[in-house]
């Protein structure tokens, strides 16, 4: 029974692929069908708890949901871990939320238009009913407060308007004489008047210098703060010249009589939250702003950590793992069984804009540079008709991606213990194809020469498979080939020399008719003499082909001997070429005065040199010479023929060596078969040497033909 090659190879292949295929497909359709149903039962989720909060229009307004600016509104979010007030921002890092800059775009008083540069970023935090705030303030030039002086704002100073919880706005001013310890001042309602009310002791904290002007850091109660909050630095031009020059505030440039709402984060709303507990996951409301103002549970994933006691990988031995893990990692998706990031307070990703539109959308999202990956189903939260935020639920898919990659594991285990058994196996049938591929390769290579001449045919072969028939197939038709070429080369002889007889004849015959007409008609002479031409034609055909025909033979009894090329080259330009073509010039420039010696039969080196002048004679620009150059490069005589006019296509540049080629429009009406460079080429390889055609480059068109030949040494 005869197998094929192709189905062996079939039948082998088809083991491997198909356990991790099956492995890995299932593992992505139990994620698909997870993520699809996890999305389903979130938005679910999201939708209740909005529905929830949508019914409690009352609470709504309390929270001020409604008419937020997000340049001017302050949010105050509870601290993680206790601050120490000491002017510097170590203990800040780790708290929620990030600083917030305010520089030029929120200038609310400058002096004259004044250019300064006046700038500072703050942030604020809640801990046992306290409110922290840190401000650094980038000031060129700060200037402290005058020695016992009563006027507070003469100098750099912090100013904090507030609304009280009886609606009642006051304003209070931090300054200080020398960095240290400072107070709040409690000011009067009209604001240009300089002189404090009272001290505030409740207001407290450090004023710092630092390289780029001060920070202030402080502790107010919550006690008096209601519902409306700005912070304003402003700056004095100099202590001589107490006069302020700029006024940058939290409070909007365009609004700049209307306080920022103070926000917190509300109680009665994470309470609602609770109620509605979703487990293993994070609920989040988000106003128009983006930012968090009720959260309630935790990210975290129990299902994940029990896969880890389950998977099949602690049934295998440690040492297996060990050496299979590298190989995991490849296929396995990564995700983090860290601690999961804690609750943000702005919450940017994508989903939420469609949120504040209208939409409802379950999106997937990284924090930071973690791997976690958060699955957030995101869905409008209405007053009445109107959109005033989103509610979010949170869930990782660190279990679904953790199950996933354990069917992998259990895919990539089998699959290697497949690949022990078999491998061995296909590695071994795929050195044998190989190795005869190679065979059959490297016969058909040496079986052809550079010009097509055929040397051997390929060694049949006996096996019964494709490569076999492909191998048999070959040698049959290089055998074929090569009868059909040794047929050629007696057919062109034999027809050379059987109609080279009558063309005498009929030449002659029309010669003597041409003698004996008495006086004939112009009509007549240009009849005979056309006929005699197209005679001698194809005499001059019939010797091209001879000479094509029988060269190899003939480079065979050739006699070399040793002789100058130069000198050889002057002699048959003075006396050969330029007599023959006197209407072309001749350049022949020699580089370096050296011996050319080369090894060879000089009447051949003459006959090859003649078909590349003739050509480049046939082609050349008329008006323009044909430039003989003479040099030795990398030991080697090198001889270069150049020709302006028509140019070679691209791909050309070996094919106008090939017999009976001819890929340029010739000049004149001598008989062009396409031979003379095909002989050029014969002869410079029977002399050990290389011929090849470019295109001139730069502002000049033609073609250059460049020799290579061995330098003679004895």
């Amino acid at each position: 029974m005869r197998i094929s090659l192709r189905i062996k190879l079939t039948l082998i292949a088809l083991l491997l692929p198909l356990i991790p295929l099956f492995g890995l497909r299932f593992g992505d359709m139990i994620q698909e069908d997870l993520l699809e149903s996890r999305r389903e039962t979130m938005l679910f989720s999201a939708r209740a708890v909005a529905s929830t909060l949508s019914s409690r229009s009352d609470l709504l307004d309390r929270e001020q949901f409604l008419s937020l600016n997000p340049s001017s509104d302050i949010y105050m979010y509870p601290l993680r871990t206790p601050i120490r007030i000491n002017g510097k921002n170590n203990d800040w890092k780790k708290q929620p939320g990030v600083a917030k800059v305010f520089g030029k775009e929120h200038l609310v008083y400058s002096k004259n238009d004044s250019n300064s540069n006046l700038h500072f970023s703050h942030r604020l935090g809640l801990r046992n009913d306290h409110l922290y705030a840190m401000f650094e303030v980038f000031d060129e030039n700060v200037v402290y407060q005058r020695t016992n002086s009563p006027y507070l704002n003469r100098s750099d100073h912090l100013k904090i308007s507030l609304e009280d919880h009886k609606a009642q706005v006051r304003h209070y001013i931090v300054t200080t004489d020398s960095p240290g310890w400072v107070n709040g001042f409690l000011m009067p309602l009209n604001q240009a008047d300089p002189f404090a009310e009272a001290v505030e002791p409740r207001i407290q904290g450090v004023w710092r210098e630092t390289e780029k002007g001060y920070n202030i850091e402080l502790r107010i109660p919550m006690s008096l703060i209601g519902h409306r909050l700005a912070f304003s630095i402003a700056d004095v031009i100099s202590a001589e010249k107490p006069e302020i020059e700029a006024i940058v505030s939290t409070i909007d440039s365009q609004h700049n009589d209307s306080l920022g709402k103070a926000i917190i984060p509300s109680g009665e709303i994470e309470r609602i939250l609770m109620r509605l507990d979703r487990p293993d996951s994070r609920v989040l409301v988000v106003d128009q702003s983006r930012k968090v103002r009720a959260s309630y549970g935790q990210l975290s994933d129990p299902f994940a950590e029990e896969l880890e006691d389950t998977a099949i990988l602690s049934k295998i031995s440690a040492i297996t793992y060990q050496l299979l893990a590298p190989l995991y990692q490849l296929f396995l998706k990564p995700f983090s069984d860290k601690a999961l990031p804690a609750q943000p307070t702005t919450l940017d990703i994508e989903g939420i804009e469609q949120a504040l539109t209208g939409k409802s959308t379950v999106t997937s999202y990284k924090p930071g540079n973690e791997q976690t990956e958060i699955m957030a189903a995101i869905v409008p939260l209405r007053r009445e008709n109107q959109i005033i935020g989103a509610v979010v639920v949170e869930q990782t898919t660190n279990s679904i991606l953790a199950l996933q990659n354990k069917l992998i594991e259990e895919s990539i285990t089998l699959t290697v213990l497949t690949f022990s058994f078999v491998g061995l196996g296909m590695l071994l049938f795929s050195i044998r194809i190989s190795s005869r591929i190679r065979d059959l390769r490297n016969q058909a290579a040496k079986a052809i020469s550079d010009d097509g001449t055929v040397h051997t045919t390929i060694k049949r072969s006996r096996v019964n498979d494709e490569i076999g028939d492909l191998n048999r197939t070959l040698s049959m038709m290089l055998r074929q080939l090569k009868e059909q070429n040794e047929y050629r080369e007696k057919m062109a002889d034999n027809l050379e020399h059987e109609m080279r007889t009558p063309l005498a004849a009929a030449s002659a015959s029309l010669q003597n008719l041409a003698k004996e007409l008495d006086s004939p008609d112009e009509r007549i002479t240009n009849y005979l003499k056309w006929t005699i031409s197209d005679i001698n034609r194809m005499g001059q055909l019939l010797t091209a082909i001879r000479d094509a025909t029988n060269l190899q033979a003939a480079l065979e009894q050739d006699f070399k001997e040793e002789f100058d090329l130069d000198k050889a080259l002057s002699i048959w330009i003075e006396h050969g070429w330029q007599p023959a073509f006197p209407q072309v010039e001749f350049i022949y420039d020699l580089q370096v005065k050296n011996e050319y010696k080369i090894f060879g039969d000089p009447s051949r080196i003459r006959q090859m040199l003649d078909k590349i002048i003739e050509n480049g004679v046939s082609y050349h620009k008329e008006g323009t010479p044909i430039r003989l150059n003479l040099n030795i490069e990398n030991n080697k005589i090198k001889l270069t023929i150049v020709n302006e006019g028509p140019t070679l296509e691209p791909g050309q540049e070996k094919q106008i060596f090939n017999s009976m080629v001819s890929v340029r429009k010739s000049k004149g009406d001598k008989p062009h078969l396409g031979l003379g460079l095909f002989i050029a080429r014969s002869i410079t390889q029977h002399h050990g040497g290389e011929i090849s055609a470019k295109n001139l480059t730069g502002k000049e068109n033609g073609v250059a033909f460049i020799l290579l030949l061995p330098i003679y040494t004895k």
